[in-house]
């Protein structure tokens, strides 16, 4: 059984000299790897068992156990795996980001947070951890610094629409709609199928009073996705 999460957390940052693990724990665990990429997760859990079976303390196999089990619906088994895995290599950012989404789920925000920062910490362009970073700063009313981690975030991934859309929802909810225009509109260039880009992009600009350019947006939001209320209910209150 583990121990309370706040003694886990704590462990997480004592991480025990281990020596690397042996070729065949590795040649199984990316057997394993390769299953789960293709969704076959009877055969991943059972080639990451054995991979364990060689190297008991795999950081890289613990991870893939836990993401099995968060597939399989079990939240409690795939948090279990995570946290051995931080606790064998408190460098396992990939455990670090999948174990902060669960408690992104379950509202623990500042926990969260911890654990994408240390998973930034290993790699300062891993995206998925700095989307998540951001998107728990803007959960938290922390606005300003969720713009800067949205900013971070298009550095190392421009090509990211959702990166744009989060910049753009972070100068919004600071009353800055004219600095979050370009960002939508270069959110709908990149993905102009993405209904959430053109609905943001219409409310930005009936923030502006540019009622035109707003029916526009929130007409192409409803040519991409006709049941969206949102878009409907916005559309028929212009003027």
């Amino acid at each position: 059984m583990f121990r309370p999460l706040a003694l886990s957390l704590a462990l997480f940052t004592a991480c025990p000299h281990r020596a690397p693990p042996n070729e065949l724990a590795v040649e199984y665990n990316a057997r394993c790897a390769d299953a789960l990429t293709r969704g076959a997760l009877d055969d991943a859990e059972a080639l990451c068992d054995h991979s364990l079976e060689f190297c008991d303390y795999y950081w890289d196999a613990q991870t893939n156990k836990g993401l099995i089990r968060k597939l399989r619906g079990d939240r409690e088994g795939a948090k279990g795996w995570f946290i051995k895995a931080l606790r064998n290599n408190q460098d396992q950012a990939q455990a670090a980001v999948d174990l902060g989404m669960i408690y992104v789920e379950e509202n623990r925000l500042a926990e969260a947070e911890q654990l994408f920062l240390q998973a930034l910490r290993v790699n300062p362009d891993y995206a998925e951890a700095r989307w998540n970073l951001a998107l728990v700063k803007l959960k938290r009313s922390r606005f300003a610094e969720a713009e800067k981690a949205y900013r971070q975030l298009i550095i190392s991934a421009p090509n990211v629409t959702a990166g744009h859309l989060g910049l753009a929802r972070a100068l919004l909810l600071q009353k800055r709609p004219m600095e979050a225009l370009p960002s939508l509109e270069r959110a709908v260039l990149m993905e102009p199928g993405r209904a959430e880009a053109w609905l943001l992009l219409g409310v930005t600009r009936l923030e502006l009073a540019r009622h035109a350019e707003a029916r526009e947006a929130f007409s192409r939001c409803l040519d991409e996705a006709p049941d969206e209320p949102e878009c409907r209910r916005l559309l028929r209150g212009l003027p």
